[in-house]
C-alpha cells in the first residue's frame, strides 16, 4: 500500500498515543493477591468442569495475550485484534469437540472488555477526545444509548445491557482509532484485513464445493442457524461469525484493493477474482451490490473537480448494471453441481429481477426500513438499546427485532432524537472522508472512504465484529486526520 503521510512537524501534541502503562509499585498488594487467589481456588469447579467456565478460562487467556500487544506494542496488538474478531466465530464452532457449546461465549466478551478498558484508560489520564464535532456528536450519542439500557419497553435489564455489545461497543473503537492508531498504522489494519478475506475466501470455498466440518455441522444443529440455508443447500461462512458477516468482511477487502488498484497498484487487481467468486457464492445479494455500489463511487470520486463526480459516477453505474446483468445471464445459462446450482440459481433470480415477490427480499427490506424510522417518532423514547439486536430474542425480549439497517434500528431503538444524532454522525463522516479525500488525494483518505461507503446501513452492526472494527478505528483516524491537516494549513499561512 502506498504510504503518502501528511507532513505534521509542529503538532506533536496531537499525533496517536500509547496505551498508558499503571505505574510500577511494587507489585499487587497481598490482601488482593489472597483474593485472586482464593476466587481461583474457589471457582476451580466451575472454571474446569463447565464449558461456560472453560471457555471463560479460554477468553482470559485471549484477553491478556491481546491486551499485553496493544499495551507493548500496538503495531502487532491492533491487527492482532483485528484477525481474532475475524476467527473468533469459527474459533467457537471448532472448540465444541473439546468444550461443547454455549450461547452465551465469554469468547465474545473479549474485543469488548478491551475497548471498554482502553476508553477508561482514555478517561483515566484526560485524553478523551472532545475537540472536533465529530466527537462531541459520539458523546451525545453514547449518552442517551447508556440512558436507554433502563428502557422497559425492550423486555427487561438483561436485554439492554447485552444491547451494549452491539451499539455501543462498535463506537468505542472510534477512540481506540483516535487516540493509538497512526496512519501506518491503519494501513497495516487494511493489508490484514485483506490477508484475512483472501484466507476467509479459499475456507469459504472449500465449506461450498466440500462441506463443513462435523463441529461446524454440530453448531447448525445446536444453534439452529436457519439463515444459513438457500434453496435447500447450505450457506457457506467461512471462520466469521455468520454468512453475513463473511460476505460483508470479503466485499470490504474488494473495495480495499480496487482502491489500492486506482492508485496505481496493480498488483491489487490479482486477489480480486477469487474474492469475487466467494463473495457471489456466498449467496448474499445486498453485499453484492454494495460492494458494486462502492466500486463506482471510488472510480468516480478520481475526478479532480467535484462537478465531474456526477457524470463519472453515471458512466461507472451503468457500466457496472451492463457488467453485472452479463455476467448473470451467462452463469444462468450454465450448469454447475446441484450444490453450487442452487447458490448460483438464488443470486441470479433476485439480482436479475428485484421487484419480484417471489425471487427478491428488496421490497421487504425496504419497508422494514422505512417502518423503523418511522417507529422512531412514533414513539419517541424508543424501544430501548438493545430491542433490535439479537439480545432481544435471546434474553426474551418483549418488543424485539432488527428493521434492518442501524439507521432505522437507531430510530427504532433510540428515538427519533437518537435516530437524528445517528444521521447527523453518519454524515459529518462521510462529510470528512470526502472532503478530506478531495483536498489530500491520499491512498490512505480514499481507502477510508472506500469502507465508509461499502458499509452504509451496518456502521453500527453488533454482529459484523470485525468489519465495524475496521470502520469506526477508521472513522477515528480520519477524524485525527483531517484536525491535523486543517491545523498544518493554518499554521502555514500564519507563518
Amino acid at each position: 500500500m502506498n504510504n503518502q503521510a501528511i507532513p505534521n512537524p509542529s503538532l506533536q501534541a496531537s499525533r496517536p498515543e500509547t496505551l498508558r502503562r499503571p505505574p510500577s509499585s511494587g507489585g499487587l498488594p497481598w490482601q488482593l493477591r489472597l483474593a485472586i487467589f482464593a476466587g481461583l481456588v474457589l471457582g476451580a469447579p466451575f472454571l474446569f468442569t463447565t464449558p461456560v467456565g472453560q471457555r471463560g478460562l479460554l477468553a482470559l487467556i485471549w484477553f491478556g495475550l491481546i491486551g499485553m500487544l496493544l499495551v507493548f506494542s500496538p503495531r502487532a496488538g491492533v491487527p492482532s485484534l483485528l484477525v481474532f474478531l475475524c476467527v473468533v466465530g469459527g474459533m467457537r464452532r471448532w472448540l465444541i469437540p473439546l468444550l461443547g457449546w454455549t450461547s452465551t461465549d465469554p469468547l465474545v466478551l473479549v474485543a469488548p472488555a478491551i475497548a471498554v478498558l482502553c476508553v477508561l484508560n482514555l478517561l483515566a489520564t484526560r485524553l478523551l477526545p472532545r475537540d472536533t464535532r465529530l466527537s462531541r456528536l459520539l458523546l451525545w450519542l453514547l449518552a442517551l444509548m447508556t440512558l436507554e439500557i433502563l428502557n422497559p419497553m425492550q423486555g427487561g435489564i438483561s436485554v439492554g445491557l447485552a444491547g451494549i455489545l452491539f451499539c455501543m461497543v462498535p463506537i468505542l473503537w472510534y477512540y481506540i482509532g483516535r487516540k493509538y492508531v497512526s496512519t501506518a498504522l491503519l494501513e497495516r489494519v487494511f493489508q490484514v484485513a485483506i490477508g484475512v478475506a483472501v484466507l476467509a475466501s479459499v475456507y469459504g470455498l472449500y465449506q461450498t464445493w466440500f462441506g463443513f466440518l462435523p463441529s461446524e455441522l454440530e453448531w447448525m444443529r445446536l444453534s439452529g442457524m436457519g439463515a444459513l440455508s438457500v434453496n435447500g443447500t447450505t450457506r457457506a461462512l467461512s471462520f466469521f461469525t455468520s454468512p453475513q458477516e463473511y460476505g460483508g468482511f470479503v466485499g470490504l477487502a474488494i473495495v480495499l484493493l480496487w482502491a489500492l488498484c486506482i492508485r496505481g497498484n496493480r498488483a491489487a487487481l490479482v486477489p480480486i477474482p477469487l474474492l469475487a467468486l466467494a463473495l457471489f457464492l456466498e449467496s448474499s445479494r445486498g453485499a453484492i451490490v454494495g460492494t458494486l455500489a462502492a466500486c463506482t463511487a471510488v472510480w468516480a470520486i478520481q475526478g479532480r473537480s467535484l462537478s465531474s463526480w456526477i457524470p463519472r459516477g453515471i458512466l461507472a453505474l451503468v457500466i457496472a448494471a451492463v457488467g453485472l446483468v452479463w455476467t448473470l445471464q451467462q452463469a444462468q445459462n450454465a450448469s454447475f453441481s446441484t450444490q453450487t446450482q442452487a447458490l448460483v440459481d438464488h443470486q441470479t433470480q433476485g439480482l436479475l429481477d428485484p421487484t419480484n415477490a417471489k425471487t427478491s427480499t428488496a421490497g421487504i427490506h425496504s419497508a422494514m426500513v422505512g417502518n423503523g424510522i418511522l417507529e422512531g417518532f412514533k414513539n419517541p423514547i424508543g424501544r430501548g438499546l438493545g430491542a433490535t439486536t439479537i439480545a432481544a430474542g435471546k434474553f426474551d425480549g418483549t418488543n424485539g427485532g432488527s428493521t434492518e439497517m442501524d439507521i432505522s434500528n437507531m430510530f427504532a431503538s433510540l428515538g427519533f432524537i437518537g435516530g437524528l444524532l445517528y444521521v447527523g454522525v453518519i454524515g459529518m463522516a462521510l462529510f470528512k472522508a470526502v472532503r478530506f479525500w478531495h483536498l489530500t488525494r491520499t491512498t490512505a483518505a480514499l481507502c477510508i472512504l472506500a469502507v465508509l461507503l461499502l458499509n452504509v446501513g451496518q456502521w453500527i452492526n453488533g454482529q459484523l465484529y470485525a468489519a465495524v472494527f475496521v470502520i469506526w478505528v477508521s472513522v477515528g483516524v480520519l477524524d485525527r486526520m483531517q484536525t491535523d491537516w486543517v491545523r498544518t494549513q493554518r499554521t502555514g499561512r500564519a507563518e
